[in-house]
């Protein structure tokens, strides 16, 4: 997303998101096996680590994990 104050907001199996500076992630992870809601977590981009125009998914223990573009 980009534009301040946009939000990119990810809730499939293994998605990603990212946001430009000004914006904010909500990503989901999902159980591996019956893919029901695990946890979900909203970050806005420069805070906390979390970077602009930057690939993150949520990984198993609910903290953000950097992908590549490449990454699917």
């Amino acid at each position: 997303m980009t534009g301040q104050g946009s939000v990119a907001v990810a809730a499939g199996h293994q998605s990603r998101a990212r946001a430009s500076v000004g914006g904010a992630i909500v990503l989901c992870y999902r159980d591996e096996g019956d893919d029901q809601i695990v946890d979900i977590r909203a970050a806005l981009v420069g805070h906390g680590g979390i970077k602009p125009d930057t690939w993150y998914r949520l990984g198993a223990d609910g903290e953000f994990i950097e992908v590549s573009d490449d990454q699917e």
